[in-house]
């Protein structure tokens, strides 16, 4: 039976929520499969023989829709997929070597420089899987199991099996049928009008986003525990440490657990790297899944670093599977056996109820769990949130106290960003299945603060720092309102790390590296001398 839930979203700093509570529905007991054909002016014979075509097309004994019959049609949609996707990558194999190269796909490309590098970049980080810059038909292969998405609309159809004896025949389907129709019909004259279609609609439309998104591995709601879902774009505080890699821009989210008997199995997810840091009545947690859309830093070619052989300054992004993989993600608070590190894609993410991605992340959710949320909490950015209220804690823009050694000036516009601060974080109490360390150098504008403050950096205007003396790493996360113009010294090393959207200039040299160097002009701000 679908679990009607709440849909609640926060007012302010005070932390109120509204509930938005679906009414009663007719379809309310009636499986996806047998809701998601209706539209206005269906009539019921029309429902019925387009059921029953589906069971006999894919029954081939003709005894019955069976297990059988359900793993040959799943291999069979496979098996074309495959073949689809390595026949469109071996046109681009010009000396029919059954490989296709990086020169190849370059000759091959329909698009123009820089389109074109980004296209080759992004085609080799889907199918290349060992990196090497070749694509074997084995790596095409493995790249359409990856991205194929079957539908489970014969499982589905074989769970309805009244007297689950293992079959279902036309028969039995004809008789689920009719019983659903005639729910939803509630005029009872055989045929579907407006009004009646408006009551199931949106159920519809759940169901269509559902069937576009990827069946996740996630353990299952215990009996009896209240499910509830929260999702931010990033959080208001920086984590002390790491997660994933030196090149993360890790947040932190306080979450409160209140006190109650009933079971909690949370759902937190998050744009950012986060550290979720659960305090109060942890004991009611049964299980919390954490998703981040960042993913750890692969060894080659993860997001910003170029793999080999792509131009300088090219971003490129992991293959799918390896993004699907883990979260940069973790939690602090709870035992590990209690946590699961969920993929970059699976469930997803979401920042705040109704607004986009969060109807696709809510169904990826549904059609794992096998049922809706409870509860559905969200906020693009915030300090902490209390569950299972929903109660949200905004930090008013401010200036937290500098920390020692620390620039004051630098870390004032530090905290426009972060105004709740930088949260000391020991490595060794994040549950993560990835990296964690303690930052070299801060991310973004705290880096920036914490360099000024140690004398490695020369503040020359609001957004032009000097790099006079060698730094450890690049402070992270440089990227949109956080770009800079780094200018290094003559003799000074660039250090490791991405630069993003910041634009870095080499004195002794003239050299810049950065997209953004030229949209910045080529002459340098003049630095101090």
């Amino acid at each position: 039976m679908r679990t009607t839930w709440a849909i609640l979203a926060s007012l302010g700093l005070a932390g109120g929520a509204i509930a938005m509570i679906r009414p009663a529905s007719p379809d309310s007991n009636v499986p996806d499969i047998l809701i998601e054909g209706l539209g206005t002016g269906t009539v019921v014979e029309q429902y019925v023989a387009q059921l029953a075509s589906r069971l006999r097309s894919a029954d081939r004994a003709g005894d019955g829709l069976d297990a059988t019959d359900v793993a040959l049609a799943r291999d069979l949609r496979r098996a074309s997929t495959r073949g689809s996707r390595i026949g469109q990558m071996l046109a681009r194999d010009l000396n029919g070597d059954l490989k296709v190269t990086r020169d190849e796909l370059v000759r091959s490309a329909p698009t123009v420089a820089p389109y074109r590098d980004r296209q080759v970049e992004n085609e080799l980080s889907e199918y290349d899987g060992d990196r090497d810059g070749v694509i074997t038909v084995a790596e095409m292969a493995a790249a359409a199991e990856e991205s194929d998405r079957s539908d489970d609309r014969l499982e589905e159809l074989l769970a309805l099996d009244p007297n689950r004896d293992g079959k279902l025949t036309a028969r039995e389907l004809r008789e689920r049928a009719e019983q659903a129709f005639a729910q939803i019909d509630t005029d009872g004259d055989g045929k579907l009008s407006q009004a009646e279609y408006a009551a199931i609609m949106p159920r519809i439309r759940e169901i269509s986003v559902a069937r576009s998104m990827p069946k996740c591995t996630l353990p299952a709601v215990p009996a009896g525990a209240k499910l509830l879902v929260f999702g931010a774009y990033e959080g208001q505080a920086i984590s002390s440490v790491a997660i994933g890699g030196a090149d993360q821009e890790t947040n932190l989210i306080d979450v409160d657990i209140e006190p109650g008997s009933e079971p909690l199995y949370l759902v937190l997810t998050s744009y950012e790297s986060m550290a979720w840091r659960l305090n109060g009545a942890t004991s009611r947690v049964a299980r919390v899944v954490v998703s981040s859309y960042h993913a750890p830093e692969a060894a080659d070619g993860f997001p910003g670093k170029p793999a080999a052989g792509a131009p300088r300054g090219m971003v490129v992004i992991p293959p799918p599977r390896a993004r699907r993989e883990i979260s940069a993600s973790g939690v602090i608070g709870i035992p590990s056996d209690r946590v699961t590190i969920a993929g970059t894609r699976c469930p997803g993410y979401m920042s705040e109820p109704g607004q986009v991605g969060a109807s696709g992340m809510l169904a990826a959710l549904r059609t794992s769990l096998g049922r809706a949320p409870d509860g559905v909490f969200g906020k693009y950015a915030l300090r902490r949130v209390a569950l299972p209220s929903g109660r949200m804690e905004v930090t008013q823009r401010g200036e937290p106290e500098t920390p020692s050694g620390f620039d004051a000036a630098a870390w004032r516009e530090a905290s426009r960003y972060w105004p709740g601060g930088l949260v000391k974080v020991d490595p060794r109490q994040v549950v993560a299945q990835t990296s964690v360390a303690p930052y070299a150098v801060l991310p973004s504008q705290m880096g920036l603060a914490q360099l000024v403050g140690s004398g490695a950096l020369q503040q020359v205007n609001s957004s032009t720092f000097r790099v006079v003396r060698p730094i450890a790493h690049m402070p992270p996360g440089m990227g949109g309102a956080h770009s800079v113009t780094l200018l290094f010294a003559k003799g000074v090393p660039l250090p490791p790390g991405n630069p993003v959207h910041s634009c870095i200039v080499m004195e002794g040299t003239g050299e810049t590296v950065g997209a953004t160097c030229d949209m910045r002009g080529r002459q340098p701000p003049q630095s101090p001398q």
